[in-house]
């Protein structure tokens, strides 16, 4: 099972409806810290909607998945990266996470039907283990961004094992299988879920 499934415990019924990827995120800078935050949407609001306008509304976005519970309802799972150093006078913020959670808050107060259930809070280490505990070797994604790491186990959600997602990177997630590549791992692993949800 995905991790993120995993630790978010969806009922049995539940499904993903959205990915996406901001490839516009910034390259990282020194050591960064991590956070995901599972979101409620109101019960009438589009997911793919609102993910559109919550993620551009957060400067440290980086990817996110959107879907349904077995009622209806829809959620999100967005994820962000800051450097772990703080940001220094952003709104006198130094506490890395402190920092992502504001970003989010912010942007949610732009929809009042929204509401944050679920934080987690990543270091580089954190999300290196996760890949380690699905049998991926020690050391193999060291030299990972933050934000690749967060693709990775995001990309797992669209049925990509980690270990092909590190066999390939950075360029293919599919190896000598044939398949239209985006020629990116993470590219890949969205699209090819995104032909299967079509």
């Amino acid at each position: 099972m995905a991790h993120l499934f995993e630790v978010l415990g969806f009922p049995d019924g539940s499904r993903m409806t959205n990915v996406w990827n901001n490839t516009w995120a910034d390259e990282a800078r020194g050591d960064e810290v991590a956070s995901g935050h599972f979101v409620e949407l109101g019960a009438d609001q589009d997911v793919g909607v609102e993910s559109d306008f919550l993620s551009s509304h957060l400067p440290f976005n980086v990817a996110g998945l959107g879907g349904l519970f077995p009622d209806g309802k829809p959620w999100m799972f967005v994820m962000q990266k800051a450097s772990a150093a703080g940001t220094p006078g952003v709104l006198g913020e130094v506490d890395p996470h402190g920092v992502l959670r504001g970003s989010l808050d912010r942007a949610l107060a732009f929809n009042p039907e929204a509401v944050a259930v679920h934080e987690f809070r990543w270091s580089h280490r954190d999300l290196a283990t996760v890949y380690e505990e699905d049998g991926v070797p020690p050391g193999s994604v060291d030299r990972w961004s933050v934000a690749d790491l967060l693709r990775g186990i995001l990309a797992q959600c669209c049925d990509v094992p980690l270990s092909d997602l590190v066999a390939g990177y950075p360029d293919c997630a599919y190896g000598d299988a044939p398949h239209p590549c985006e020629f990116d791992v993470f590219d890949d692993a969205f699209a090819a879920w995104g032909r299967r949800l079509g």
